[in-house]
């Protein structure tokens, strides 16, 4: 399932998606509005995956942040927020909430 902190922030692995993909999509339906770190380093979510989640996210006007080493970020074939760090993942998230805020 999505871990979600204090500051609205979902974090979760492909690894645990692909466990149970079918409860995260519900949870990302289903709980208020929160922004969402997916963490691909070790395991890669299909396109169709990937861009449900995106979906799922920008109807309640938030963002998806994906986290994949250097090497791996030219696999996708669209146009992602990728990062290597977890740390990027969450300065992203916080420029993009300052953006929000600001009407951008």
């Amino acid at each position: 399932m999505i871990r979600i902190d204090e500051n609205e922030i979902g974090r979760i692995s492909a690894e645990q998606v692909l466990k149970n993909k079918a409860n995260c999509i519900e949870q990302l339906k289903l709980e208020p509005t929160f922004d969402m770190i997916l963490d691909c380093s070790n395991a890669l979510l299909p396109d169709e995956d990937l861009n449900e989640f995106n979906s799922l996210l920008l109807s309640k006007s938030r963002v998806l942040v994906v986290i994949m080493r250097t090497d791996q970020m030219d696999v996708l074939t669209s146009d992602w927020h990728l990062v290597p760090t977890l740390t990027e993942a969450e300065d992203f998230i916080s420029l993009e909430r300052i953006q929000r805020d600001l009407g951008f």
